[in-house]
């Protein structure tokens, strides 16, 4: 069975989970019996939208958004953590409003932070094939001391989730483990993510995965025949990636059996006809939850024809931000030579860079349905609708 995922953003083509639907009615008891925990905290907050979340799941048992698998996931194994649990639902429901309602938190709920830009494989679905994109000056590695500066203020500003990953191979970079361990100091931020080709797993990256509490560790496979997935994911080796994954699996189930970490299996199906069981069966066997998704129609962004019928605001203009290697913030990867960039985090703040005339002028013109005047928005062609 699949079901949309509805994943932090909710594109039209996003991923299916085809690991079965949530239980949403446990869901729903598991905050009911902590109904008077969320009241106390609802009422101290003076804050609208956690009294609104706090009203209508009193008056209707059920919340009035989207629990996806992933949330599913978080909540069951977090669920004897009342505090942690009411915070995050809390958190999550914040950021659908700045995305489905185009509402300016007056900070990025959610931040993608790029540890590197480059990547060791060639996926022809993917813009690493740009060969005006794999040279300077867009290729690089994080500065670990800009990195820490980062997450800072994105715990002050109560950011809820941070991914590290982006436009490259995430776990290449030297300190990817001591990233990893400083975001688990910080109080404010609930989800901490990765996505990873799974090449450069080693044994002391996975027992900093699980060590540091990440939330989700996302490995991207779009096949289960290897001659399928060596195709897809050009330069990598399929029996390597497997060890691999074995590997996180059998180390989450030996060292850290009380682990709250997702292994999660993300699969494109590039040419629309994968056998989505037989994925699932295979890769199920060494993760917690499989998905898989059709391609979207905009990595290689600047050469897309227009989409001048799309007008709905992309919700990324509200709900996060990224953060490249060289300070770069963006709102979208897609733009991933920038066009877009509305300024420098290591010239400006993350608050500052938030609320600046640029960013803001590009929602303006989204909200008047103009996006067809901005470039690269004319030519994405993906709509939230």
């Amino acid at each position: 069975m699949t079901k949309k995922l509805n994943n932090l953003g909710s594109r039209t083509n996003s991923q299916e989970s085809i690991s079965g639907d949530v239980n949403i009615q446990l869901i729903n008891q598991i905050y009911l019996d902590k109904i008077d925990f969320f009241r106390d905290f609802a009422e101290s907050s003076n804050d609208e939208h956690i009294n609104e979340l706090y009203k209508y799941f009193k008056f209707n048992k059920e919340f009035n958004f989207t629990v996806n698998k992933n949330m599913e996931y978080f909540i069951i194994k977090n669920q004897k953590n009342t505090q942690k649990i009411i915070k995050y639902i809390i958190f999550r429901y914040k950021f659908y409003l700045a995305g489905n309602r185009k509402i300016n938190l007056g900070y990025p709920p959610y931040l993608l932070i790029e540890p590197v830009s480059a990547c060791n494989l060639r996926c022809p679905f993917c813009f690493q094939t740009d060969k005006s994109f794999t040279k300077k000056p867009f290729m690089g590695v994080i500065d670990f001391d800009f990195f820490k500066k980062i997450v800072d203020q994105a715990d002050e500003l109560g950011v809820g989730a941070i991914t590290i990953a982006s436009r490259g191979e995430p776990t290449m970079h030297k300190k990817y483990s001591e990233m990893l361990e400083y975001m688990n100091q910080k109080q404010n931020i609930f989800e901490i993510k990765s996505n990873t080709n799974g090449t450069y797993l080693t044994e002391n990256i996975c027992h900093a995965i699980f060590k540091n509490e990440m939330t989700q560790i996302v490995i991207s496979s779009d096949h289960y025949i290897k001659e399928d997935y060596e195709r897809l994911r050009l330069g990598s080796n399929f029996e390597k990636v497997v060890k691999n994954v074995d590997m996180l699996f059998k180390i989450r189930k030996r060292y850290y059996p009380n682990s709250t970490t997702e292994i999660r299996i993300s699969g494109i199906d590039n040419e629309g006809n994968l056998d989505k069981k037989k994925f699932h069966d295979f890769w199920i066997q060494r993760s917690d939850h499989v998905s898989a998704g059709l391609p979207l129609p905009r990595w290689d962004t600047y050469n897309n024809d227009p989409a001048p019928h799309i007008k709905d605001p992309c919700e990324f203009l509200w709900d996060r931000m990224y953060v490249w290697y060289d300070g770069k913030v963006n709102p979208c990867d897609a733009d991933y030579k920038s066009y877009l960039s509305y300024g420098n985090a290591k010239e400006y703040t993350l608050k500052e860079l938030w609320d600046n005339k640029t960013i803001e002028h590009n929602r303006n013109l989204h909200i008047a349905g103009n996006r067809s005047k901005i470039n690269p928005c004319d030519k994405c062609g993906t709509s939230f609708v």
